[in-house]
């Protein structure tokens, strides 16, 4: 039986999730003084898949330790992602299968399959290296509070959770406890930045000045510049919104530029969420729509497709009919990739709060459409409604996250392949009014 990319990769999820519902029901996950149910252990097994966050839960309370490295090793195999998996067993084969070519043509954007293997390893061992480094560095800074055990325990798991932009937290209030430890919070953005750039773009930079080569790749120069732009733009619309507020300049410093970083991608929380008024909670769902880079662990449209749109927007209104970004001129098929999907995340947007909406109306809006955006974009913040939420807005919430980590396109793709056909039939010019 044959499977395309699209079939392939979804598969690929499933069959992880149903791995990670049967680890999660053995006894030994549990919390001898919490009964747990078949419904807690399937949605925090897809936020855990689709490195999103969100959890009905405390999992440091309703989950064992061992509950817990279940959820972090889902969130591991996810980040990293089914190529990288499938490359690691392919390595020992000594061969990698078309189809898993295909599909990183797909997820990553890779153009020639020239030195694949090379590549793919290169970025495995770039994620590993990081994360352990994470790891020691957070094992340190958690000494001063904690035994050396739970110091390791923690410096690993929250590595990782940081890298693969995953907010799980073994908290109850996520990182709170730590909003007055600069350097937890600089360690775990430096990770989630990292995480978000992309594998591909980590390794250009280090061929970069390791080859000393003369230019970074387009993709990554628009990568860099728009990371940098959001970021920026988000930390003053922080530093400025009071939720940061009331411990001092460093403190709101420190705070501001943490949640800057971990509401585009992460979900981590270093402020209390209900510090946060409705001018804040909106710049909040922008930034968890805009999301990361291609190829990275986060979610979101992808800092690269909002360029694309930003730059046809700026060709029409100047009537120029070049695309150019970085004086390279970028085809035209990319921008309308790039349209697609910025218009259906949207559209999803609406159609997910829409129906949620409907079965809460005891909640703000603005909280659902907040919940809405974090699962579609597997962020992984809230506002503190998750567990409110009834059993049919729960699963509207999981099939979010699944979308949202699956991916657009790739279900498109899969629901036009049966009858993709190239039309040979070409009708006459039609002119409609617009605007």
């Amino acid at each position: 039986m044959k499977y395309s990319p699209a079939k392939t990769l979804i598969l690929f999820f499933i069959g992880l999730i149903a791995v990670g519902m049967v680890l999660l029901s053995l006894p030994a996950t549990s919390n001898s003084v919490m009964e747990h149910s078949f419904f807690n252990n399937l949605f925090t097994c897809v936020s855990a898949v689709c490195v999103t966050g969100l959890s009905i839960v405390n999992i440091g309370e309703y989950y064992s330790k061992f509950g817990q490295i279940i959820i972090l090793l889902l969130v591991q195999i996810s980040g990293i992602g089914y190529m990288f998996v499938s490359t690691v067993l392919t390595l020992l084969l000594g061969k990698i299968a078309l189809k898993d070519r295909r599909i990183m043509q797909e997820m990553f954007e890779v153009s020639s399959f020239n030195g694949l293997k090379k590549l793919l390893l290169k970025a495995v061992l770039f994620v590993l290296g990081i994360e352990f480094i994470g790891a020691v560095s957070l094992t340190v800074v958690f000494l001063r509070d904690f035994s050396f055990l739970k110091s390791l325990y923690l410096g690993i798991f929250y590595s990782v959770m940081a890298f693969c932009n995953a907010g799980f937290s073994v908290f109850s209030n996520s990182m709170t406890s730590f909003s007055q430890n600069p350097i937890v919070l600089y360690i775990i953005s430096i990770l989630i930045l990292l995480g978000g750039l992309g594998f591909f773009v980590i390794v250009d930079i280090y061929d970069y000045y390791k080859e000393k080569r003369l230019h970074l790749s387009i993709h990554t120069k628009v990568v860099l510049f728009m990371s940098l732009i959001i970021t920026v733009c988000a930390f003053i619309v922080f530093l400025f919104s009071k939720a940061a507020g009331g411990h001092g300049i460093f403190y709101l410093i420190n705070n501001s530029f943490f949640e800057a970083i971990s509401s585009r991608t992460a979900g981590f929380c270093s402020v209390p969420v209900n510090l946060f008024n409705e001018f804040t909670e909106s710049v909040m769902i922008l930034l968890m729509s805009i999301g990361a880079a291609p190829g990275s662990t986060a979610g979101g449209v992808k800092v690269t497709t909002l360029a694309l749109v930003f730059i046809f927007v700026k060709s029409v209104l100047v009537g120029d009919e070049d695309y150019v970004l970085f004086k390279r001129s970028i085809p035209f098929d990319l921008i309308k990739k790039a349209l697609v999907i910025f218009i259906i995340f949207f559209a999803l947007i609406f159609l997910f709060s829409a129906v949620v909406i409907l079965h809460e109306d005891n909640l703000r809006p603005i909280a659902v459409v907040f919940e809405v955006v974090s699962a579609l974009a597997t962020v992984g913040m809230s506002l503190g409604i998750t567990e409110e939420l009834s059993l049919a807005s729960k699963i509207y919430i999981i099939i979010a996250m699944l979308v949202g980590r699956i991916g657009i396109l790739t279900l498109f793709i899969l629901m036009l392949e049966p009858g993709c056909k190239k039309k040979n039939v070409k009708y006459p010019e039609g002119r409609i009014l617009v605007g």
